[in-house]
């Protein structure tokens, strides 16, 4: 958009000096216009006019120039005309030739009307710096699009490999899971099972005593499998204090005070939504710190039994683009949306970055 506008006033700036030189030159020309010099400057207006319109290669230009150097030997005058193709090549890159019709024009106009044709080679070679200047940046400007775009695909193709690890992630947490089970329960709940079988047996064929013992045996095996899966469950839940201890460790490492208020129990959010969470906190200190120079900073998380959401309040300094608009957030409002969720930002007399993630399943 902005190499779009930067083309656009160019055109317009020459456009502009163009109609000028124009106008200087039929001021120039009134004291001797006739009718052979007043179709002279139509016939000039409609040569610029037609290779503008259709941007016809320069030397296609030479044949009007050299046509009216012919004419200017038995008409002086119209000499002065030749200080607009002197501008006409001098714009199109030709310098070579713009000065060649200017030796032309030096030796046929007088010294006065001679610096008409002077002006006119300083705006051309001011209008052609400018176009050069403009080219190379509108090339610089494809350039970095073009570098965005790469790393827009290549963010993509990070989130997507996020999502892969994590799809992955799971598979393993229930292949942990299922052999934990196997190897604590199975044997226990086999015996129980085949005990209790047993015990059938024996009330069949009126052996109490024996059956006794077998349903013995089956309580004690149902009450050491309880046991181990409570402790198999123990192994798999988080351990609260480390939880702590992460999110403790976080803002004690932070360059200033953070004010704390968590609602809810961390612990009850998955933790996969937990970890998303916690790389959103961490890139958003990164990004006030930064950008940012705060009296204070306020970490406030409300957690429930269907979502997460977190906000991080600065009165920093740092503008809203800054704060919120680097690679790491948008590469993390990706990941964030990718859960199903939302990070936004709200700017007043503070900062607010707002991340609000939903539980998988809607637990």
């Amino acid at each position: 958009m902005a190499g779009s506008r930067f083309q656009t006033g160019y055109e317009v700036v020459e456009r502009v000096v163009l109609l000028a030189l124009l106008l200087i030159a039929f001021c120039l020309l009134f004291p001797v216009l006739d009718s052979l010099m007043f179709v002279l400057f139509l016939l000039l207006v409609f040569s610029l006019l037609l290779r503008w319109r259709f941007r016809l290669t320069a030397t296609w230009m030479v044949l009007d120039a050299s046509f009216l150097v012919l004419i200017s030997l038995f008409y002086p005058d119209a000499s002065l005309l030749l200080g607009l193709y002197v501008w006409y090549f001098a714009v199109e890159e030709r310098p070579l030739l713009a000065l060649a019709f200017l030796a032309v024009s030096y030796s046929l106009l007088e010294p006065q009307r001679f610096l008409f044709s002077l002006l006119c080679l300083v705006l051309g070679l001011l209008l052609a710096r400018w176009k050069v200047e403009r080219r190379v940046l509108l090339g610089q400007a494809d350039a970095l699009r073009l570098h965005l775009h790469r790393l827009e695909a290549e963010q993509v193709r990070l989130l997507l490999d996020y999502q892969d690890a994590q799809q992955l992630s799971r598979l393993e947490e229930r292949s942990h899971i299922a052999q934990i089970l196997h190897d604590s329960l199975g044997h226990e709940l086999t015996g129980a099972h085949l005990s209790a079988k047993m015990v059938r047996s024996l009330f069949d064929k009126g052996d109490i005593e024996r059956a006794k013992e077998s349903q013995d045996k089956v309580i004690d095996r149902l009450e050491r499998s309880l046991g181990q899966l409570r402790m198999a469950v123990r192994d798999l839940e988080s351990d609260p204090e480390v939880e702590k201890f992460r999110l403790d460790s976080l803002l004690k490492e932070f360059a200033y005070p953070v004010e704390k208020h968590i609602r809810g129990d961390l612990l009850l959010v998955p933790a996969s939504v937990r970890q998303l969470l916690y790389a959103c906190l961490t890139e958003a200190l990164t990004n006030v710190a930064k950008h940012a120079k705060p009296s204070f900073v306020r970490l406030q998380i409300d957690s429930s039994q269907t979502m997460v959401r977190m906000m991080l309040e600065n009165d920093g300094l740092g503008t809203e683009a800054e704060q919120a608009g680097g690679n790491g957030l948008r590469y993390m409002r990706r990941r964030v949306e990718a859960a199903g969720g939302s990070l936004s930002a709200q700017k007043d007399t503070t900062f607010r970055l707002i991340v609000v993630i939903p539980f998988p399943g809607g637990h």
